[in-house]
């Protein structure tokens, strides 16, 4: 049951972090709006010698803070696309007990039976388990293939 457990406590920690880079997203994207407002505020007008309106002055601070609020913005979300396409977790059995895959934006975990048994930014994980048998993980862009040193059938992510 302590994998259970282990997938409630995945599935908060990834919710949690998505809801959080969301709401920077949006805080940004918000000042972005609100700069670029107050810029359209600041322009002055002036009748032009061919009867149109033209710019004469503007607040150029304002700009420059509503093109770095929405490029922040732009940032924000590019990472949560990252985080929406990398950060996942699988659960495998294997002989009576559980083997979790976690794979981060930045890191990547192995847990068995609840426990963390290895982690690493790498592309490799390598742990032990019950009876000496050892677990390897190699870590690709879009996949992971998880093979045992007991000459079981490996597992494909």
């Amino acid at each position: 049951m302590k994998h259970l457990e282990l997938e409630k406590e995945l599935t908060a920690k990834i919710r949690r972090r998505r809801l959080i880079e969301i709401g920077i997203t949006a805080v940004w994207l918000f000042m972005g709006i609100v700069f670029a407002a107050l810029y359209e505020n600041s322009k002055v007008y002036e009748e032009s010698f061919f009867g149109g309106l033209a710019v004469t002055e503007s607040n150029m601070a304002l700009y420059w803070l509503m093109a770095g609020s929405f490029m922040a913005a732009a940032f924000c979300a590019i990472v949560l696309f990252i985080d929406f396409l990398h950060s996942n977790f699988r659960t495998v059995e294997y002989h009576g007990g559980y083997i979790t895959f976690y794979r981060g934006m930045l890191q990547c975990y192995l847990y068995f039976n609840g426990e963390l048994k290895a982690s690493g930014a790498g592309y490799y994980l390598e742990a032990n388990l019950t009876a000496g048998t050892k677990v390897t993980v190699s870590i690709g862009r879009w996949s992971a293939h998880m093979s045992f040193s007991n000459g079981s059938s490996p597992i494909y992510f």
